[in-house]
């Protein structure tokens, strides 16, 4: 039972950016810069260049093209099998839908992919510097596609329609577009979005979201039946280790937070901690408690109107921030592997 209420995140004068600070942690050491090559593949493109008046061979094509992707995006994003004798007629009805998303993204695409490469080779060789089992796709392919507007999914640290491909990572542009874009605004009026999702709906969100990709990918985690402390300490391991491996990224946009709702955050640091202790909120078990904290929303109810959502995450990272500065000679992969009960008591977390 919850028995408090805390109301704080006054407005603010000041749209922060809280980023990494430039220590000698962010600087990527000379034995660590390994080229990395990496690749766009312009799925999309393909796509939508297919003549409606001869859909079969455009489509034999394109399978051609892309045999481990094209399959997978069927199935997977547009929810169509090659067995189904409408499948021709779902894909047509799709792109004749979708030809308008197209037009948006390749605008996109075009003017901010190219100079996303050398930020995200710089994220692929801390991600293997500091994890050596991580070993990168070479070359490692960001493969860009359209998907429908509600194939937005909910993963370890954070909610995205961007997938982990076999090559590398697939980019839904339709969630790329800029937060302003209209297309955003109709989808919010017909509740498919909400405004706290389409201010994350950015390119520079594409590089965030593939690191988060690669992070899950070699670090697995399922939730459900644990307690809400073991949850938020395995989450704040992931965003530890994001913040490790793009050191640049400002921390708001690594959480999903705004910037004035992440200084909020730490100005009220103590407080959020003890709305956790003293309501006997740590060692909860129960899912429709604790998806409260650690899941997606617009805000935090008990915390006030300018809280983020997802505040679990934030309290976890930190838990993990305290822990590990005091072991800064561990390997983030131990680090992985400790059980979230020994870092929450050997970190000596608390926050004032």
């Amino acid at each position: 039972m919850i028995r408090m209420r805390y109301v704080f995140w006054i407005a603010a004068f000041f749209w922060v950016l809280i980023g990494g600070g430039c220590d000698n942690r962010s600087i990527l050491p000379a034995e660590a810069k390994k080229p990395i090559p990496i690749r766009i593949e312009r799925f999309d493109s393909a796509l939508f260049a297919i003549d409606s008046s001869a859909l079969e061979a455009g489509l034999n094509s394109l399978s051609a093209r892309y045999p481990d992707f094209f399959p997978a995006y069927l199935s997977a994003v547009l929810g169509i099998f090659p067995d189904d004798p409408m499948a021709e007629k779902a894909i047509k009805s799709f792109l004749g839908s979708y030809h308008s998303v197209y037009r948006q993204a390749d605008t996109v695409a075009r003017n901010f992919l190219p100079s996303l490469i050398p930020d995200l080779e710089e994220s692929l060789q801390w991600f293997r510097y500091l994890v050596p089992s991580f070993k990168p796709d070479t070359p490692f392919v960001l493969t860009t596609f359209i998907g429908p507007m509600d194939a937005y999914e909910r993963f370890p640290v954070g909610d995205y329609g961007d997938v982990r491909t076999s090559n590398g990572a697939g980019i839904a542009l339709q969630f790329h577009l800029g937060a302003d874009a209209a297309l955003y605004e109709q989808g919010m009026l017909n509740g498919i979005f909400y405004q706290y999702q389409v201010r994350r709906f950015t390119p520079e969100m594409v590089l965030v979201n593939t690191m988060k990709i690669l992070v899950d990918d070699l670090f697995p985690y399922t939730a459900g039946g644990k307690q809400l402390i073991h949850e938020m300490i395995e989450k704040g391991k992931r965003m530890y280790l994001l913040k490790r491996i793009m050191p640049h990224t400002p921390d708001s946009l690594l959480l999903g937070y705004t910037g004035q709702q992440l200084q909020g955050c730490f100005d009220n640091e103590g407080v959020i901690w003890n709305f956790f202790v003293k309501n006997d909120l740590l060692y909860s078990i129960e899912p429709a408690i604790n998806q409260q904290y650690i899941k997606d929303g617009p805000k935090t109810p008990e915390l006030g109107e300018g809280s983020p959502g997802y505040i679990g995450l934030f309290t976890g990272w930190r838990i993990v921030e305290a822990y590990m500065s005091k072991r800064e000679n561990m390997q983030i992969e131990k680090m992985m592997q400790t059980p979230p009960i020994t870092i929450l008591q050997e970190s000596g977390y608390k926050p004032k």
